[in-house]
């Protein structure tokens, strides 16, 4: 175990001799320039901290005259030093897109991470360091529409967790107040001035910049309905003026100041901003940026937005605020968006499922109470189960469901702690109840992907089609460019027969970044079936693209139906053989889909039944309600309409609730008082 001491860090075979300015390693002294060691000095001096490159470059260099390279050379040497594998990294470990952190070897949780992890956690973590990442393809369509978190089906963590932390949860709600997760909001919007920035450049000839980001700020915080901006006339009025920040505060009535400086040195632009309370001056976020000075307008933008959503967070009025269960940590929410990136964008291959796991992780050791954080990490560590399998996914999975346990202690009330109760009771029957708890949730907040979309599959299962295109959309409005919204809507218009809508949004998501492996899929099926434009060589592209793009079409029986896209006949012949041979054909939802627009209905149905029985749940009458979706997803052969699908319906307790709530599924139906039927 690491035993840190004021003057030197010992561990395993290494010493940092921080007054001594020395590394030992193997009991022998290695040598170390001086710019490498004071490097080493600020990583490992603050251990499980992540510093941004500026930060690093700052603290040793004071940044001038300094590029990027020098720090990717002088961390080449540290890693060389310290005996590190820079892809499989131990203690020195690169934050992509962010700077370095320095991390000790664990046998205990850091500071701000969940305790019970121990050994076993940091041994997982370990293993899936050091394994090779896969090749970079997709990890393909599990059964379709349901792929958040990797979904929902791996949710078998999820909701397994979420019937513990619903009765943890009635404890605590007995026994422990609950935490500001959910607070209500404050009665007024916190008020804010933007300062001019000062030039502190030589020449004092860059006034004009200074001006113009400082305004550029006030703009871009000036969009929140959530935050009250003193205008530009009156927060400039001071310019010039030596007065005091808390005179300035009084006098403008707010209670926060952003100021700041500017400072050009020929290329080399230095911007700093400074957010201070207005009445004691205390400093609560600041941050340099250092830029090349080739593109003022660009350089402007880009700093202007990133100073505004740092505000945005630090004041609490950020998209994921504390309300939403999200942060004020500046650090804890630019983690959180890329996670959250990663999924809107569909990429989940295990390197991004490895990368997301990290970044949860970074996350709720910043900041513990952050619950989407913790709520990111439960969600991280079933994905990386599902990649890793094995001895190592029973430790993954049991420390989400830690997680998911931590989540219903700290913040009962919560949004999210109540999402989990409400999939506990959907896993007990009470179907009901869990939708309506889940619209609950829907109704009390904004709709984001995070607040909808449990009670969007729950809905969708239920067959209420047009309501959850409607709703889709809704969301899709606010986030337009997310692949993720487009993908679902595509199933979702596919569902209701609205086949020229799932063309179009087709058509406009291929110009979204992230994969296109699902999206592509939904197409070729609706090709097969005769509902889209194109002919031959089209489902013949598509055909290629999937296999080249995921792992889940690489099968047999996939292979072999690219040689006879061509005839009917021998495609229906090559899913009769997968249906009887699951070694041969992958997933079955791909064979349900298939016949189905082959216009089988007997097939389909068959496949469908095949599907459902392996799945988790279906005969105890528990199943999530993600798998629900490939009720609805194959609408071309009349399956709807077979007599078996309606046992399959009854088995599932779909018809139930129906009959329970008078609410029949689109285009459902009773039949005199014991019947039912679908079309």
């Amino acid at each position: 175990m690491p035993q840190p001491a004021p003057d030197r860090l010992a561990f395993d075979d290494l010493v940092i001799d921080f007054a001594g300015r020395r590394l030992a390693r193997g009991g022998r002294e290695q040598a170390l320039e001086p710019k490498a060691f004071a490097v080493l000095a600020l990583l490992a001096g603050s251990p499980g901290r992540v510093f941004t490159r500026d930060e690093i470059l700052d603290a040793v260099w004071g940044h001038r005259h300094v590029t990027q390279s020098v720090l990717n050379r002088i961390m080449s040497l540290l890693r060389q030093t310290l005996g590190e594998d820079a892809l499989h990294p131990r203690l020195l470990h690169t934050v992509y897109g962010v700077g370095y952190r320095f991390d000790l070897p664990l046998s205990e949780p850091l500071p701000g991470a969940m305790a019970g992890t121990g050994d076993d956690a940091a041994g997982v973590e370990e293993a899936v360091a050091a394994m090779p990442a896969a090749p970079a393809v997709a990890a393909g369509p599990e059964p379709v529409r349901v792929r958040w978190p990797w979904l929902a089906a791996i949710a078998a963590v999820a909701l397994l967790a979420a019937a513990v932390a619903a009765w943890l949860s009635r404890q605590d709600e007995r026994a422990a107040p609950a935490a500001p997760a959910d607070a209500p909001a404050a009665a007024a919007p916190p008020a804010l001035a933007v300062l001019p920035f000062a030039d502190l450049s030589r020449a004092r000839d860059q006034e004009y910049l200074a001006d113009g980001l400082a305004e550029e700020i006030l703009n871009q915080l000036a969009q929140s309905q959530s935050l009250k901006v003193v205008g530009r006339t009156s927060s400039f009025s001071f310019k010039g003026r030596n007065e005091d920040l808390r005179s300035i505060g009084r006098k403008l009535g707010v209670a926060y100041l952003l100021e700041g400086s500017v400072r050009r040195d020929d290329d080399d632009l230095r911007v700093t901003a400074q957010l201070v309370r207005a009445d004691d001056g205390t400093h609560l976020w600041s941050k340099t940026y250092a830029r090349e000075a080739r593109d003022m307008f660009a350089v402007q933008e880009e700093v202007s937005r990133d100073v505004a959503q740092a505000l945005s967070v630090k004041l609490d009025v950020a998209t994921f605020n504390r309300e939403q269960g999200g942060t004020t940590n500046v650090e804890a929410y630019e983690r959180f968006l890329r996670w959250r990136s990663i999924v809107m964008r569909e990429l989940y291959d295990f390197a991004h499922d490895r990368e997301r796991l990290r970044l949860a992780r970074e996350m709720v050791a910043l900041d513990p109470q952050c619950v989407l954080c913790w709520d990111a990490l439960a969600v991280s560590l079933g994905a990386m189960a599902y990649e890793v399998g094995g001895s190592q996914a029973e430790k993954l999975r049991a420390e989400a469901l830690q997680v998911r346990e931590r989540i219903a202690r700290i913040a009962p009330d919560s949004w999210v702690a109540r999402r989990d109760r409400s999939n506990a009771l959907w896993r007990e029957g009470r179907r009901a109840e869990a939708i309506a708890l889940a619209k609950e949730i829907v109704d009390s907040g904004p709709l984001t992907k995070e607040r909808v979309w449990d009670y969007s599959y729950m809905i969708f299962a239920m067959g209420h089609l047009d309501e959850i295109v409607a709703l889709v959309e809704q969301v899709r409005a606010v986030e337009p460019m997310a692949l993720f919204l487009s993908r679902d809507l595509q199933y979702d218009y596919t569902a209701t027969r609205r086949y020229e809508d799932a063309e179009a949004e087709y058509r406009r998501g291929q110009g979204l970044e992230g994969s296109q492996v699902e999206p592509d899929y939904v197409a070729f099926i609706r090709q097969l079936a005769g509902k889209r434009p194109g002919g031959p060589q089209e489902l013949r592209e598509l055909h290629r693209r999937l296999l080249q793009q995921s792992r889940a079409f690489d099968t047999p029986f996939f292979h072999d139906l690219g040689a006879v896209l061509d005839s009917r006949e021998a495609m229906l012949g090559l899913v009769r053989k997968a249906v009887a041979d699951q070694a041969y054909g992958g997933p079955p939802y791909v064979l349900v889909n298939i016949a189905d627009a082959l216009d089988d209905a007997d097939l389909a149905v068959t496949a469908l039944r095949e599907h459902f029985e392996t799945r988790d749940g279906f005969k105890e009458g528990n199943m999530t309600q993600y798998p629900y979706a490939d009720f609805w997803i194959s609408p071309y052969s009349g399956l709807r309409g077979h007599p078996d699908f309606k046992k399959l319906l009854v088995e599932a307790g779909v018809a139930d609730y129906w009959r329970q709530t008078g609410r029949w599924g689109d285009g459902c139906g009773p039949v005199g008082a014991d019947d039912f039927q679908c079309r």
